[in-house]
């Protein structure tokens, strides 16, 4: 990646904002913080002024690194009713749950609304998601809350997303059944009842139904 971005500089063209942002979010996905932040010093110096994109990147490169206290001036800047768009927004409120803080998530949720911001639909469903995969039923119930006041109705395909997060973060791993359990045969009567059942002759299909 520094190797396409050298040829960039030395060549006529000059590297655009998609450019610079992209670099950022992948150096973030690989927790390369310094050289995320060294690729947004050289995109200032070459006379690029950070947009609401590249706002984001830093908060998710900023989630990705485990360092959210540094992220936390996009949610001052939210405190301070400063331009700040609604999905950058969604990414600090992402950056927060990504990492656990999902109080911290909620508290920044309810100053927004404050501010005058009005979350869409989007925004509900990433938190929804995110405290449901959490199991924090106190703040899913206060989030359905909100949702009601605003008049957001969800449908049938944001209570299946949000399942599903729930289903993943509930998973485990299924175990056997332990061979002293009541009722169940041992491991050596099953190894028994297999070589007994290998002696005998197979059965076809249909007849195998019928038993």
């Amino acid at each position: 990646m520094e190797q396409v971005f050298k040829s960039l500089q030395r060549s006529k063209e000059r590297p655009t904002h998609p450019t610079f942002n992209s670099m950022i979010t992948n150096y973030g996905k690989a927790r390369l913080r310094e050289k995320a932040e060294y690729v947004l010093d050289k995109m200032q110096e070459l006379g690029y002024k950070p947009n609401y994109v590249t706002q984001e990147c830093l908060i998710m490169m900023y989630a990705h690194c485990d360092c959210v206290s540094r992220a936390r001036v996009f949610d001052e800047l939210v405190s301070s009713q400063n331009n700040v768009s609604l999905s950058s927004l969604n990414a600090m409120l992402e950056a927060y749950c990504m990492n656990g803080l999902h109080v911290e998530a909620d508290r920044l949720l309810d100053t927004a609304i404050q501010k005058g911001f009005i979350p869409s639909g989007s925004t509900y469903k990433l938190l929804y998601k995110a405290y449901t995969k959490a199991n924090n039923k106190d703040l899913v119930q206060q989030l359905l809350k909100r949702m009601n006041k605003q008049g957001i109705v969800p449908n049938k395909k944001f209570f299946l997303d949000a399942l599903e997060a729930f289903g993943t973060s509930e998973r485990k791993p299924r175990t056997l059944p332990s061979a002293n359990s009541a009722g169940e045969p041992s491991t050596d009567s099953v190894a028994n009842s297999e070589t007994a059942t290998s002696s005998q002759p197979k059965l076809s299909v249909s007849q195998a139904a019928v038993r």
